[in-house]
């Protein structure tokens, strides 16, 4: 796989994630409840999961080393979680742009849901912002995860040179 489209394709989960999250708000305000938990529920983190396996699948196939596949696969999560962690943690309430706090969130909303039930148990009586900062960060890291597991899988099933 060429690296452009590699890049390219490495946009997918944060347009996936901006995509679901723009239908929920629409699902939400129209009072559409059915067809939101669908989304939310059963079509959002299973579309990103299978995503995920299938470009870590044919970055395995090829012959590009694991380490830049995956800086290359994981770049817009990690450029997210700096803006993330800059309009959240080092900008007033204020003075936060919601474009660059969504740009923050984009490619971890596809499994936030996941995350979040992991991160809830331990999370105490109120939701922080290190809370919500731990979801974001599993989230990302599941991606990764996901990859990795893809990535591997194509490397064990990628045709021997003779």
């Amino acid at each position: 796989m060429k690296t452009r489209k590699l890049l390219l394709l490495a946009l997918v989960p944060g347009l996936w994630g901006w995509l679901c999250n723009r239908l929920v708000a629409m699902l939400y305000t129209d009072g559409h409840y059915i067809l939101l938990i669908l989304v939310y529920y059963l079509l959002q983190a299973p579309a990103a999961i299978v995503f995920c396996l299938w470009l870590g699948r044919r970055c395995g196939r090829s012959e590009r080393r694991y380490p830049a596949c995956l800086l290359l696969a994981q770049w817009p999560s990690l450029v997210s979680f700096a803006l993330y962690v800059w309009q959240f943690w080092f900008v007033s309430d204020e003075a936060r742009s919601p474009l660059l706090a969504l740009l923050g969130q984009a490619p971890s909303i596809p499994l936030t849901h996941i995350a979040t039930c992991l991160v809830l148990p331990f999370s105490g009586d109120f939701w922080l912002q290190a809370d919500s900062t731990a979801v974001t960060a599993l989230s990302l890291l599941m991606l990764a995860v996901l990859f990795s597991l893809g990535f591997w899988w194509g490397r064990r099933s990628r045709p021997s040179a003779a």
